[in-house]
């Protein structure tokens, strides 16, 4: 069955697919750092190419990158972007059901992560990447082509989210911060992801410009 033009399985018929419903409980109450969640994001039915999306529970560090629809290009793309992290933020990974993400046991071998399935169509369990996503359509409304797009727009795309102002922990926070920690329902928590600091208290520094400057 098709959803969102990819194709969904009403009960997962993915190989080994762990439920959600094993997933620890401290996922969903954000406590450590490493809980990530991974999509595609479509455009055209007619594309060959997918935008993958996948976010960090906590931070909300968001990763982007062109791929293919396959499961191969939807696995090579996540196993080399959450590498450049280290080891101790890479703690667990959820997906949905779509045929792309079929090589699940690789992606956990690779990154050392555990891989949970959200219930089918059962998209607010993955509530971080679908508000990315969300955001992402802001800029690639459904059925623009994807195919048009280059790699330098998406590392605009993903500059962008990364600097956007949040009001989710107790203050405002974006990547590009000065100060060391971030606070997050009370407790002080030092988090650097591949070099970059977060701070709940500092001011956003600098602006990107308007979307439509895309080079």
């Amino acid at each position: 069955m098709k959803m969102g033009g990819r194709r969904v399985q009403r009960a997962s018929k993915i190989s080994n697919a762990v439920s959600i419903d094993q997933r620890p409980g401290a996922v969903a109450l954000r406590q450590e750092i490493g809980l990530w969640e991974t999509d595609n994001v479509i455009g055209k039915q007619t594309d060959k190419t997918a935008l993958s999306v996948t976010a960090e529970r906590i931070t909300r560090l968001t990763v982007l990158s062109l791929t293919g629809k396959s499961t191969d290009a939807k696995t090579k793309v996540v196993i080399k972007r959450l590498t450049t992290f280290p080891d101790r933020v890479r703690i667990t990974l959820t997906a949905d059901n779509g045929a792309e993400n079929t090589n699940h046991q690789e992606i956990a071998k690779k990154l050392g992560v555990s891989v949970f399935f959200c219930h089918a169509y059962h998209s607010w369990e993955k509530g971080t990447v679908e508000n990315t996503n969300g955001r992402i359509r802001r800029h690639i409304p459904k059925g623009m082509s994807i195919d048009t797009i280059t790699e330098n727009q998406i590392k605009t795309l993903e500059h962008h989210l990364n600097s956007t102002l949040r009001k989710s922990f107790k203050g405002y926070v974006t990547l590009h911060t000065k100060r060391s920690c971030h606070q997050i329902r009370s407790s002080r928590v030092c988090c650097c992801l591949s070099g970059i600091t977060w701070s709940a208290t500092s001011s956003y520094g600098g602006t990107l410009g308007s979307w439509s400057s895309w080079e």
